[in-house]
């Protein structure tokens, strides 16, 4: 059973994932969000990396319905979001990989690291304040090196859905959560 923190997490996730502000996630919504971090990064569509996120975005949909929609009804509540981010084979298998899918187009320079002006234009099309991502920067930056790295980041997602201590890095990856 998650906790209030847990919660409160997926559903900020769900809320960043529900484009159209419907209150139910649809394939269109994963389809948008995919397009919206190919427009941010200047990615064509068509290109390499273009269809790697089209394809992962697609496979995050079809994982998404296969592990949470449980009426069958083709579309997936917030309810039936929740339940599946508490299980960590989903966490793995789903969510990890379409986050390092974006991290990776977010590091225009393939470095396997991200600058704070890569992350800053990642999250603001994701409803992120500046102020927030500059704050999550900071705290993901382990080594105080400058940069995120991309465990770094692994870590922090992987803490964001399976960690219910309030004080865990991971809580920023989806902005404020009061």
């Amino acid at each position: 059973m998650a906790t209030d923190l847990q919660r409160r997490k997926y559903e900020k996730a769900f809320d960043r994932f529900d484009v159209n502000r419907d209150g139910v996630l649809q394939r269109n919504d994963i389809t948008a969000t995919a397009k919206i971090w190919c427009e941010t990064f200047d990615v064509r569509p068509e290109s390499e990396e273009g269809n790697r996120i089209t394809g992962l975005a697609d496979k995050l949909w079809d994982d998404i319905l296969a592990a949470t929609d449980t009426d069958q009804g083709g579309t997936v509540s917030k309810d039936e979001w929740t339940t599946a981010m508490e299980r960590p084979d989903f966490v793995e298998k789903v969510a990890l990989p379409f986050a390092l899918a974006v991290f990776d187009i977010a590091d225009s320079d393939n470095s396997g690291r991200l600058s704070v002006n890569e992350m800053i234009a990642a999250q603001s099309r994701s409803g992120i304040s500046e102020d927030e991502t500059r704050r999550m920067f900071d705290a993901l930056d382990a080594d105080s090196d400058g940069e995120v790295h991309r465990d770094e980041y692994a870590a922090a997602i992987r803490e964001f859905y399976l960690s219910d201590d309030p004080n865990a890095v991971g809580n920023l990856m989806v902005g404020d959560l009061s």
